[in-house]
């Protein structure tokens, strides 16, 4: 999570035991709702959905981004998405950029204590694009 400066006030991952879709989507939810409730939160940005190879894997994200969409929409948020070579691009200057580039750029240009899992990471990754790009819509509007 970043203020509006640009500065990380939270960070981390919301992590579900295996076992059926229901109650993991339901803890997705309740956590969600307690970050919500935790920290002032006006706007969301998210990584658009990425079909990978895996159907199985592609289905459960698409679930619990089900579940994420409805509850930013019921705290009526405004949200925003960003393709990953969107992300990549706005933060190293190049759209294919891999992981350990991403990393190193993020750790130049952010400064956090907390520590960070790829999940962790990929989520601060899109919310300083969506500060970037925010600035961006903001200079470039008539």
């Amino acid at each position: 999570m970043l203020d509006r400066e640009g500065k990380v006030t939270a960070c981390g991952t919301i992590r579900t035991s295996p076992g059926p879709a229901g109650p993991r989507l339901l803890h997705i939810v309740s956590e969600l709702g307690a970050v919500l409730a935790a920290h002032s939160v006006w706007e969301v940005a998210l990584e658009e959905l990425f079909m990978g190879r895996n159907a199985s894997s592609a289905i459960g994200v698409a679930q619990a981004r089900g579940a994420i969409l409805a509850t930013l929409a019921a705290a009526a948020l405004p949200i925003y998405e960003y393709k990953p070579s969107q992300v990549k691009s706005v933060l190293t200057g190049y759209g294919m950029a891999d992981k350990a580039q991403m990393a190193r750029m993020l750790a130049l240009q952010v400064q956090t204590d907390a520590r960070l899992d790829d999940h962790a990471a990929d989520a601060l990754a899109i919310a300083l694009c969506h500060v970037r790009s925010r600035r961006l819509r903001q200079v470039s509007a008539p």
